[in-house]
């Protein structure tokens, strides 16, 4: 559409030229129009039963300048927990806990989880406005980033045993805001025209791409080399260091959630932006289009299940096992798994606005197929640290592949049940996002159980033993 305006521009000094075009344009929306009947307003696979509404992805014009807020504000939501997990290639090296770390950072994230009761005791009886709360967790998150970057090494003895607390307690602070955005952010976007939810949800993914890059730049230097000790008694480990130390990559994503809060500061208070709001009585409608007793109905409860499986395995098990998978076939395995697994999310969020939207029937062939490579994760993270194919260059590019296929395909099945959650109104979101932070709270809180009080999950040293 962009070019064939461009065109028509180009023309104007042609009259009959230009006629044709526009009569060529009139053919093709109509067209478009005629393709767009009974299919899904929104991204996400939002299905729409209103044939007479505009709001497609193809037809419908957009604020630039709001789609570029949008993306960096929904850029800060999750940010620094993505941030933070793609940096534990190179944390787990310094940091007491070794492979387990990933698990007790995935506890300290679903531990934020409390924001959510926060944020329901202060709508009941305090009446906080959505904004002020949307305020104080951007800054929040900005100030624990900051800290995080000087902090992290900073560890003490709890119950006899070395623990990262200040990596581990700040890392909760910045968990708050993506926790707690399922319910707050989401329903925030209904005051806005819904073709900008998919902008929102780029941006939200960008929060795992950028860092991602930021991640694949700073590399992790390669890896261990086994150095006897001069008096041959044993091995010890030497760890090239990366191109930039964890303070300096933390410290980036602390400005990158400046530029997320100061995104929606504008987004909020520029009256510029008054044309895309929707006005308040059509967002009370929306909500009375969806009565509470179609929440209940079967394909809103098995939506509903799949919400909390999906964020289950993407946000609570997926995390915590990733060390144990992929550590076997080299650091550098591990670094390409978590980075390029992170940047399968917000290719996926793509393949919502730029692809004709699956329906729900063809969407099943792919969640089988996630639930494959899953299976596959589990095995080698099970049979650690002796899984199929271990330190083979073939195991390694087979490991790597799976994390992002599965990443990329359980990402686009959250985009999916978020979109289609969209129909039960303001009420149906929040359930939606509620649900989903249960089930990332019960696939970590089960995974971290199992890791760290039970023999199903082992780490490998470093370095062999010597003895003389």
């Amino acid at each position: 559409m962009c070019g064939m305006s461009s065109a028509e521009t180009t023309a104007a000094a042609g009259s009959e030229d230009a006629q044709v075009l526009l009569e060529l344009r009139r053919t093709i929306s109509l067209g478009v129009a005629r393709l767009s009947e009974e299919k899904e307003r929104a991204p996400c696979l939002t299905e729409s039963r209103d044939s007479s509404s505009s709001s497609t992805m193809w037809t419908t014009r957009r604020r630039v300048a709001l789609d570029v807020l949008l993306v960096c504000w929904g850029l800060g939501t999750w940010l620094g927990v993505n941030g933070l997990f793609v940096e534990l290639p190179v944390l787990i090296a310094g940091l007491p806990e070794g492979w387990t770390l990933p698990s007790a950072m995935v506890l300290a994230v679903q531990s934020a989880n409390i924001g959510l009761l926060i944020y329901a005791l202060l709508r009941n009886f305090s009446r906080v406005s959505d904004t002020h709360c949307i305020y104080g967790l951007l800054t929040i998150g900005t100030i624990a980033l900051f800290l995080n970057s000087f902090l992290y090494t900073k560890t003490a003895f709890l119950g006899g045993t070395e623990r990262s607390i200040a990596f581990l307690a700040l890392t909760f602070f910045v968990a708050l805001v993506g926790c707690t955005s399922s319910v707050l952010f989401y329903p925030y976007l209904r005051h806005y025209r819904e073709i900008y939810l998919a902008t929102y949800l780029i941006g939200e993914g960008l929060g795992g791409f950028t860092p991602s890059v930021l991640a694949l730049i700073q590399g992790v230097g390669g890896e261990v080399e086994c150095v006897l000790k001069p008096d041959n008694s044993s091995y010890i480990a030497v760890r090239p260091p990366p191109l930039f130390d964890s303070t300096v990559y933390i410290t980036l994503l602390g400005l990158l959630s400046t530029i997320s809060l100061i995104s929606f500061c504008i987004l909020h208070n520029y009256p510029g932006f008054a044309s895309e709001r929707v006005k308040e009585g059509a967002v009370a409608k929306e909500d009375e289009a969806a009565p509470r007793g179609s929440l209940l109905q079967p394909q809103f409860v098995g939506v509903m299940v799949l919400v909390v499986v999906l964020n289950a395995v993407n946000n609570g098990i997926m995390p915590s096992v990733q060390s144990y998978s992929c550590m076997p076939y080299g650091k550098r395995a591990y670094h390409l798994a978590a980075t390029l697994g992170s940047m399968a999310n917000p290719m996926a969020c793509l393949a919502g606005v730029w692809l004709r939207p699956l329906a729900g029937r063809f969407l099943a062939p792919l969640l089988a197929l996630s639930a494959a490579l899953f299976g596959f994760i589990l095995l080698t993270a099970v049979q650690s640290p002796t899984p199929p194919m271990a330190g083979s260059n073939q195991g390694a590019v087979i490991v790597i592949c799976c994390w992002v296929l599965c990443s990329g395909l359980v990402s686009y099945g959250r985009m999916w049940v978020y979109g289609w959650s969209r129909r039960g109104g303001a009420r149906g979101m929040r359930i939606c996002g509620a649900l989903g932070q249960v089930g990332s709270a019960l696939g970590s809180l089960t995974f971290y159980a199992l890791i760290n009080y039970t023999t199903f999950f082992q780490q490998t040293p470093d370095c062999p033993a010597q003895t003389i």
